[in-house]
């Protein structure tokens, strides 16, 4: 490069040169009037923003003090007629009032800490609780942490909609701050805890002491505080009594903030971790649902009216059921009311159910709130089983003895008992989907949402799911039919123990349809076709049948569960279903294969009489209409000669199966007619085994002999597709006269139905006829005589067993095994008739010739003696050598 003197020179000249300067000037000029747009459109930007926000706060709504104070009409509840049957009043809303004076200054602390810590600093908005939500969020890649302050929380629940949109928000946050203009903290702090939802359908604090712990809200420990304020943020995954363990962890966190925060001291915070506090929970409704009347159907109705406004109208816990109890709404149910009654009247008949001296017990619920001298409260809660109602009532006067001996005064009790065993109910419309009627349980019902055996209960459905996980995808999909045979004996299957199952009569029947399978519950060959098929195949057709408590994959402290095995045909299952899932999917097979979604009601109407919601059930076909036909023409002989039986009654077909869960801790019966479906459960609350195992038989016969009077007989429709054909059933093909018709039991030939292009083509193959000699017990021979002759027909089994293999020292009895050619008989043949024995040519010395001519050397001149020991003569009365003869003497 050149640095010389002159060219230095040279390059000052060019830069500053004329041109030089205006393409500088170019370019600093259009610098300027980038910065200026941009400028320009960062205040054009946050002016439209700012309007944009104005816009919105402009459309919020005014606000007052009293309106965050829950209002509301009267909501109405009709049946299918359109008969008013209940009225929702706001006073039965699961809401207790109190005053914030009388709520624990730690129960308060406990809410403010762990959702608005700020509260008595801020002016309704927590500018700073926003920016670290904000950098949480960031930080865990989540939107976990939330920045609503408790008076934005008070004005969403009660009077803004609850649109996850950034109007709502906007307006909830200016809304909050004009609240606190016109009102003290404490206001908002008493209606924020007097509305707020707390699970189980409890609104405040109050109703909440009293659902999980009997107790008034003023009686509440620093550890109770700290459950109740946990519940806040899901009312569902914090529910102390389903979910402990969850609420447990938010509970230490409450803790923590308020030591932290010098709200508790260090003694305090102790002695709430040690409490054993979940233990204590009690679920108990008080006296704003005590004198309720709401059956176990209103029930169920109330908690899916308020599902469906939190998913599909986006309404929190709270808000829905303000809207229920509250909202003027009118709510149409698909309840059958006559239905209802009979089942009412069945379920309160105690001729339904074993005698108070037979097979029955009763759980005692018992809370007892004594006082001692100076007034200090205590509750006692105590839950036992008796055997008898006077055991229980003896127990309570021990207990108060035992109470009032220390010194104390006994103010309240409340006794509920729930006698035992217990049984479920619902019955189904399977054309429309509609629950007609429904029983959650015998006795005396006492509160709102109580505990429902019929719809939130989980139990075994034993041998109901033989039709539904085998049976079903096994004729719908895999080429099975009514007459397909399968071996009755004992089977290894992969990854069970030797000899499971056993059938319920220990018995071994060998070769069986699947129609006498059906009809006799028969263990084996449902977990046959199961493990044929494919544990996959059932478990997809059971999740498309409706059931939603099945378990796929789920792993527990390290404890994997699953309920696709082989015992999933059976009923054993890992948590179990609900009596109502188990309705529908029966509902479906009655319905030629079409599922239906179990609906309870069918539209609601806003205060104004404007549509609010119409429930539309899910609808899908589940398995072919053959299928369908099939499996309920093998259920109608269950309940003509098999073990439904007792169901039984006459004007109209029935179809069903039973179940039984091992050990007989569950009794089922599933069953329809051309007109409802409906299932029965008996047990025991608390699982255990029951002695006497037919009431829930009685109970769908008189429930539905009662609801069928007066309707006309219907038929079970019969699809095109289905077909006929004579088989042959210990074969499962074409009977062959003379043969099939000649089992030594009896003809076993049957006509059988078959969805078109299934029925068999081929001959039994099961049925051998053969010639006995009936001296020998062999094969015949051209020797036999004819009167010895007999025509037998035996079975043979295609794929052999033999006993001896299975277990040499216990070999089982199968019982068709005696009807089949034994094994030791082929190719043998008769060993005791034969041929007349030719003369011989060398005679004994003493030979009389018949002809006279004593010539007895056959030609010979000679006298040549014979030894006698070379001949010995056929004497058909002795005894022969052959080591299978029987010895016998003729």
């Amino acid at each position: 490069m050149n640095f010389s003197k002159d060219s230095n020179e040279k390059k000052k000249k060019e830069l500053d040169s004329k041109s030089s300067k205006a393409t500088k000037s170019v370019s600093t000029s259009f610098i300027k009037i980038l910065v200026f747009a941009f400028l320009l459109l960062i205040i054009v930007g946050v002016c439209a923003g700012l309007g944009f926000v104005k816009s919105i706060i402009d459309s919020a709504p005014d606000i007052n003090v009293e309106d965050i104070v829950p209002k509301g009409y009267t909501s109405f509840i009709y049946d299918q007629d359109g008969n008013e049957i209940v009225q929702l009043h706001g006073s039965n809303a699961n809401r207790i009032f109190v005053e914030l004076d009388e709520i624990p200054t730690y129960l308060q602390d406990s809410f403010i800490a762990i959702e608005d810590e700020r509260f008595w600093q801020h002016n309704g908005i927590d500018v700073k609780g926003i920016f670290r939500a904000i950098f949480t969020n960031i930080k865990e890649k989540s939107f976990s942490e939330g920045a609503s302050t408790i008076t934005q929380q008070l004005i969403k629940n009660n009077i803004l909609s609850t649109e996850t949109t950034l109007q709502r928000k906007i307006q909830e946050q200016y809304l909050a701050v004009q609240l606190e203009k016109k009102s003290d903290k404490k206001t908002i702090l008493e209606n924020y805890l007097n509305t707020v939802a707390l699970g189980r359908g409890t609104n405040g604090v109050q109703a909440a002491a009293n659902k999980y712990f009997n107790k008034d809200v003023s009686e509440l420990t620093i550890a109770e505080s700290a459950v109740i304020a946990s519940i806040t943020k899901n009312p569902s995954f914090y529910d102390p009594v389903t979910y402990p363990e969850n609420n447990k962890r938010r509970q230490t966190r409450i803790l923590k903030k308020l030591i932290e925060q010098e709200k508790i001291t260090q003694a305090q915070y102790d002695e709430a971790l040690k409490e054993d506090v979940y233990n204590n929970i009690q679920i108990v409704n008080k006296s704003y649902a005590g004198n309720s009347s709401y059956s176990y159907y209103v029930d169920e109705v109330i908690s899916r009216v308020k599902n469906d406004l939190m998913v599909k109208k986006g309404y929190t816990e709270t808000q829905a059921f303000n809207l229920i109890y509250r909202g003027g709404l009118s709510i149409y149910i698909n309840q059958d009311t006559d239905m209802q009654k009979i089942v009412d009247e069945t379920y309160t008949n105690e001729d339904f159910f074993p005698k108070k001296n037979v097979d029955y017990s009763v759980i005692l619920d018992y809370s007892v709130t004594v006082k001692d001298k100076d007034g200090n409260k205590k509750v006692v809660n105590k839950n036992k089983t008796f055997e008898t109602d006077q055991e229980a009532n003896d127990y309570i006067e021990q207990l108060k003895k035992e109470l009032t001996g220390e010194g104390y005064e006994i103010v309240a009790e409340n006794p509920t008992y729930i006698p035992q065993p217990q049984s479920a109910m619902v019955i189904i419309d399977q054309h429309t989907g509609q629950v007609k009627a429904l029983s959650g349980g015998r006795g005396e019902k006492v509160g709102n949402l109580t505990f429902n055996r019929a719809t939130t209960s989980t139990r075994s459905p034993g041998s109901t799911f033989k039709i539904l996980a085998a049976y079903l995808p096994a004729i719908d999909t895999a080429g099975y039919t009514l007459a397909t045979v399968i071996d009755d004996v004992p089977t290894q299957f992969p990854n069970e123990p030797k000899g499971w199952p056993k059938n319920y009569d220990y018995k071994f029947r060998g070769l069986t349809t699947v129609r006498e399978g059906i009809r006799y519950s028969m263990n084996i060959l449902a977990v046959k076709t199961l493990n044929d098929i494919g544990v996959q195949t059932g478990f997809d057709y059971l999740i498309n049948l409706g059931f939603t408590t099945l378990i796929d994959k789920k792993t527990v402290n390290g404890k994997s569960f699953t309920d696709k095995g082989l015992s999933l045909t059976l009923g054993g299952l890992t948590k179990g279903v609900t009596v109502l899932e188990l309705t529908g999917a029966y509902a479906a097979i009655a319905n030629n294969g079409v599922y239906i979604e179990p609906t309870f009601y069918s539209r609601v109407l806003d205060h104004d009489g404007k549509l609010l919601m119409q429930k539309e059930p899910a609808t899908r076909t589940v398995m072919k209409e053959t299928t369908a036909f099939l499996l309920t023409d093998a259920m109608v002989d269950v309940v003509d000669h098999g073990t439904g039986k007792k169901v039984k009654f006459t004007g109209m077909p029935i179809a069903g199966k039973t179940g039984t869960s091992t050990g007989d801790k569950d009794l089922v019966f599933a069953g329809f007619t051309p007109y409802y479906t409906a299932v029965v459960w008996k047990g025991y609350d608390i699982q255990k085994e029951q002695r006497y195992l037919n009431y829930h038989k009685k109970i769908w016969k008189e429930v539905m002999q009662r609801v069928h009077e007066g309707l006309p007989r219907k038929e079970f429709d019969r699809p095109s597709g289905i077909v006929t054909a004579k088989i042959c059933t210990e074969s499962g093909k074409l009977a062959v006269p003379g043969l099939c018709d000649k089992d030594p039991r009896g003809s076993t030939v049957r006509t059988e139905y078959f969805a078109k292009g299934t029925e068999p083509t081929e001959p039994c193959d099961v049925h051998i006829k053969a010639t006995i000699c009936k001296d020998s017990g062999l094969f015949a021979t051209e020797y036999c005589p004819e009167s010895s002759k007999e025509e037998k027909v035996y079975i043979q089994r295609l794929v052999p067993f033999v006993p001896e293999e299975w277990d040499p020292r216990r070999p089982p009895t199968i019982q068709d095994r005696q009807y089949e050619l034994p094994p030791s008989m082929i190719g043998e043949y008769c060993n005791i008739h034969g041929p007349e024995p030719e003369v011989p040519d060398i005679l004994p010395p003493d030979f009389i010739d018949p002809d006279g001519d004593n010539n007895n050397n056959n030609g010979n001149s000679d006298n040549t003696d014979v030894n006698s020991d070379l001949f010995t003569p056929f004497l058909p009365n002795e005894h022969n050598n052959d080591p299978d003869s029987d010895n016998t003497n003729d």
